[in-house]
């Protein structure tokens, strides 16, 4: 699996050496890859990055080790800013589609970077990626209810307002259907 590429921006999926890098230091791994380091803050939630270092080797890394042959849906994605060489951010997919074709997404943001349409960008260059596979049908989102910059990234991207669920409310972008032919 290689990176994915939008006008300004680089996603690129970690493999199990990587992600095992960055659950020991986040400066060894940009250091590596030959970026700029990081200083990531995010606005909103504080306990986000928290739980991420938690999930990251009892979830991620596990899921990655389990599934070697689809690790890049189970896999964290550096959000990189391809002009300043820099992570800005993260996303990924929860793993491959259930038997409904049902799959979620997560991303964060550096908060020096919001407010300028990355978060908005990298959505849109990871919802290509997952919808060219043909067993997708739909991608959710959990946001917090007071996070309306999560929200609006969500709106943006054609997600629309399922409804409540324990960690706030649920959005849901279903497959684009071809027009049909008459």
């Amino acid at each position: 699996m290689t990176s994915l590429f939008s006008t300004r921006l680089q996603l690129i999926p970690l493999p199990l050496t990587s992600l095992e890098q960055l659950a020991m230091s986040r400066t060894a791994l940009e250091t590596v890859r030959g970026l700029k380091i990081s200083n990531l803050s995010l606005s909103g939630n504080h306990d986000f990055m928290a739980e991420f270092d938690v999930a990251l080797p009892q979830y991620i890394i596990p899921q990655v080790k389990a599934h070697p042959d689809h690790w890049f849906w189970y896999t964290h994605w550096l959000v990189v800013h391809r002009e300043l060489n820099l992570t800005i951010g993260g996303i990924g997919v929860a793993g491959t589609p259930d038997a409904t074709g049902q799959t979620m997404i997560g991303y964060f943001m550096d908060q020096k970077f919001e407010g300028q349409q990355f978060t908005t960008e990298a959505v849109a260059c990871f919802l290509d990626w997952i919808f060219q596979h043909p067993d997708v049908k739909s991608v959710v989102a959990d946001t917090p209810t007071q996070h309306i910059s999560s929200q609006r990234v969500l709106q943006k991207n054609g997600f629309q307002l399922v409804g409540a669920v324990e960690e706030g409310v649920r959005w849901e972008r279903r497959r684009l259907q071809p027009p049909v032919q008459v």
